[in-house]
């Protein structure tokens, strides 16, 4: 396990509600997908008619309803490059 990595819970209820503490921030979401910022990872909830049920930064917690259909992990690029560094390789 990677030292960087942050504990977090998933917890989901009949493919309907799942729950996901220790979350930083939503990146984007819409009624197919909503994608979650948990320390050095993205996590990507999809399915239909997704709704965002409850939203607590604070607590780092997020609960989403709707038919999930996936949970996909995915690594989050935290090295920026300056404009200058995109054009040298």
């Amino acid at each position: 396990m990677n030292s960087s990595t942050t504990k977090h819970t998933v917890t989901m209820t009949d493919r309907t509600i799942i729950s996901i503490t220790s979350v930083e921030e939503v990146v984007s979401f819409d009624d197919t997908m909503v994608t979650l910022s948990i320390g050095d990872k993205l996590l990507n909830v999809s399915g239909s008619d997704l709704t965002v049920t409850k939203l607590s930064l604070q607590e780092g917690e997020v609960v989403i309803s709707g038919m999930i259909d996936a949970v996909v992990y995915f690594e989050q690029n935290t090295k920026k490059k300056s404009l200058l560094g995109r054009f040298i390789k």
